[in-house]
């Protein structure tokens, strides 16, 4: 039906072609600011190159982009149109690399490893225009819906949406012929000078079809946004795989495993506060220290207490550090110390430099001087910093970063109190998106894999830059963001790549061991001539195996029949040796079975084999009653691998407590972490990925999606057992609101 299928409405073409005229006015605009732009940022960049080839390419690149501009500008424009044309005629818009969602996993193998820097910049940028401009492509697409009578159009298929115009771009640009680095350059500068002013042009052609009568009231409702919500494999909603999505972060995009969660039972209302405020003020009203305090003392001068713009002006004033003190970790002697050591004297030096940076800021002020409500701020900063030293879930390295935010977010909090009340607060919103990046993403033992430096650059251009605006926040906050997403992405890929190789091993060995089962089933208990069982054994195994391999289904079909009339044939040979009526039978037979045989090789892609060779050689001797029969033949044996296998897992099953944790094993869902004690006292944290029912085996990845090890379940089961070895839930919950909820226990128990 589809064939017959016209396109849209005659009445509907001018309008059409309206809406590509804006469109190709308006990306024809933006080119022409990103070609002028490539000049002064490519210098900017050849000037902090550090070799003078480094600085050749970026001159290279002006260059070339300046003489080719025209070039792929009119390539861009020409490929574009395709979509028009394509939509016109009902049809899908058709990409020259095939559209993947970040979530869906089933074809990211087609994204090859040198692609993926590339392809996470794309969908980044296609993600982020969808997201602020999703009302105008919602309306958009219900319009043009019309237009094609009726028929839903999916979010690609819009003429010139950010999928459309982003690929389009991204072929076009390969004229260019430049490395990826300045490719990835580009597409900075078309998101700059294009899609962070699409919305534009999308308010521009809906204006035009409303005018037009196509929906002209149609109102702003985003149907794909919902809230859901998802449980972990073991019922838990703090597991990171999969726990609750909420609706700011519908989008599977924008779904971040890394983002923290949101619940009602840790969000700390204003009457939690004032309550830890009354008792930091009742408890500071028993301390010696501020007997004179204005506000404590009967007779005290409250003139003398500074406003909060004084207080962050004279906080300014001190000496605050805006490079790192790594502590222990600057010490090369900390080397030689245990983990279990290393992380000790890490905490006992931030928990003395806290106290050290709150107790140095009332001496060089004058506590006096400082307002209460001030007073208690600066306390509770300190104590929220505290319990970042108590997160087990936290690398001691991650801790002494982290740390180096407790005077900037002094000034936070003095500057603006809803720092502590609100949790949607910008900075709050930061603290809480870094403690959990460093749980999630930053191993102590591989620091180069995560997210680690990103943070530690983020933290230090907020201890060089911060002041009294806050907007730097929300600039950091966006940025750390689209790391975490990107390297979200990226680990998301290489799981799915690794669980993919892990199958296909696995469906090899299974394949291998099926092949092992059934020529020992046929030839179980047969003495066999030397050469007759190496033919069997390598080759036609190998045959059978790659068989198996290729189709589940093949012990089921006609073409198996002739596998294993090869087999039975051969011991057939094997077993008349000698024989009169064997030879007469192996005159008439031996053609076909040539045939089945050299069928077989074509399929391996090997005509011609030594072992081949040699069987052939042995047959003609037989046929010519010139081979005598061997006086050592091979005796094949019954037992096959999967039996010692499933000899081991019995063997581990025991006892009643082995039995136990065997269930356990057994029934731990993919997605699981599991924490491993590693002889040196560590923990290693990794991730269930892959169970193997033919190998028996349990693969475990890093946090960074790559293979980690191998174990059997036996081994498994006496890791358990034993205590080395444990599930674990990652805390995903933000860490201000656990924070507080703690604090407010603690001080009402004194």
């Amino acid at each position: 039906m589809s064939d017959t299928q016209v396109g849209v409405l005659p009445k509907f073409h001018p309008l059409i072609k309206d809406y590509q005229a804006e469109v190709d006015t308006f990306l024809h605009k933006g080119l022409v600011r990103l070609f002028q732009e490539v000049e002064p940022v490519m210098i900017d960049f050849a000037s902090k190159a550090e070799t003078d080839n480094a600085q050749l390419l970026f001159f290279d690149a002006i260059t070339q982009v300046q003489n080719l501009s025209e070039q792929v500008t009119d390539s861009f424009l020409t490929t574009l149109h395709k979509g028009f044309s394509a939509f016109s005629n009902c049809r899908p818009i058709e990409y020259p690399r095939p559209i993947i969602e970040a979530e869906d996993t089933s074809k990211i193998e087609i994204v090859e490893n040198q692609d993926l820097e590339i392809h996470i910049a794309i969908q980044s940028m296609i993600t982020r225009s969808k997201d602020k401009n999703h009302q105008a492509l919602y309306q958009l697409g219900q319009r043009l819906a019309v237009i094609q009578q009726g028929k839903k159009l999916r979010d690609q298929d819009i003429p010139a949406s950010p999928e459309h115009v982003s690929t389009t771009f991204q072929t076009a640009s390969d004229l260019f012929g430049l490395e990826q680095k300045l490719l990835l350059i580009l597409y900075v500068l078309f998101e700059k000078c294009v899609l962070k002013e699409i919305g534009t042009l999308y308010a521009c052609i809906n204006k035009m079809l409303s005018d037009a009568g196509i929906y002209p009231h149609l109102p702003p409702t985003i149907t794909r946004y919902k809230d859901s919500s998802r449980s972990d494999g073991n019922g838990s909603a703090q597991d990171g795989e999969s726990a609750q999505q909420q609706a700011s972060q519908a989008s599977s995009s924008s779904d971040l495993r890394t983002e923290p969660l949101t619940n009602e039972d840790f969000l700390v209302g204003k009457e939690v506060f004032n309550t830890i405020l009354s008792m930091l003020t009742e408890r500071r009203h028993a301390d010696p220290r501020f007997r004179n305090h204005p506000e404590y003392a009967p007779d005290g001068n409250l003139e003398q207490l500074r406003s909060s713009p004084e207080l962050v002006t004279a906080i300014n004033q001190l000496h605050t550090p805006v490079e790192f003190d790594m502590g222990v970790y600057a010490d090369t002697a900390a080397d030689d110390l245990s983990p279990n050591d290393r992380s000790a004297a890490a905490i006992d030096y931030l928990q003395k430099r806290i106290t050290s940076e709150r107790e140095n800021l009332f001496s060089e002020l004058d506590e006096n001087t400082i307002p209460t409500a001030d007073l208690d701020t600066i306390e509770l900063v300190g104590m929220l910093f505290e319990h970042v030293l108590d997160d087990p879930d936290l690398a001691s390295l991650t801790k002494t970063v982290i740390c180096h935010l407790h005077t900037p977010y002094l000034k936070v909090a003095i500057i603006d109190r809803e720092f502590l009340t609100n949790p949607d607060h910008i900075a709050r919103k930061l603290l809480n998106l870094v403690v959990n990046a460093g749980r999630r993403w930053v191993d102590e033992n591989n620091v180069d894999a995560g997210i680690y430096h990103t943070m530690r650059d983020m933290i230090h251009s907020i201890m060089r830059d911060f002041k009294d605006d806050i907007s730097l926040f929300d600039r950091c906050y966006s940025e750390f963001l689209d790391h975490l997403r990107a390297l979200e992405h990226r680990t998301r890929l290489l799981e799915e790549r690794t669980r993919e190789a892990t199958r296909g091993k696995d469906r090899l060995e299974y394949a291998r061991l099926r092949a092992d089962e059934i020529m020992h089933q046929h030839c179980d208990g047969v003495r066999f001539h030397p050469v007759l069982w190496q033919f069997l054994s390598v080759v036609w195994k190998n045959y059978m195996t790659l068989l198996l391999l290729r189709d589940q289904e093949i012990e089921r079909r006609k073409e198996w029949r002739s596998v294993l009339m090869v087999i039975n044939s051969v011991i057939k040979i094997n077993n008349g040796y000698g024989d009169a009526l064997t030879a007469q039978w192996l005159k008439h037979a031996w053609p076909r079975l040539r045939k089945n045989i050299e069928s077989g090789l074509d399929f391996l892609g090997n005509t011609n084999p030594s072992e081949y060779v040699a069987f052939k050689k042995t047959i003609a001797e037989l046929q010519q009653a010139r081979q005598s029969e061997p006086s050592e033949k091979v005796v094949v044996r019954p037992v096959t691998e999967t039996k010692k296998r499933k000899a081991k897992s019995a063997e581990a099953a025991r006892s009643a407590t082995l039995r136990k944790f065997l269930e356990q094993a057994q029934q731990t869902e993919i997605g699981t972490w599991f924490e491993f004690s590693e002889p040196d006292g560590s923990l290693r944290r990794v991730k269930l990925s892959w169970y193997s029912p033919v190998t028996n085996n349990h693969m475990f990845l890093d946090r960074f999606g790559s293979k980690a090890f191998v174990i059997p379940t036996d081994v498994l089961v006496q890791r358990l057992a034993n205590g080395t070895a444990y599930t674990v839930e990652p805390n995903r919950f933000p860490f201000v609101d656990q924070a507080l909820q703690k604090i407010y226990r603690l001080l009402r128990k004194e």
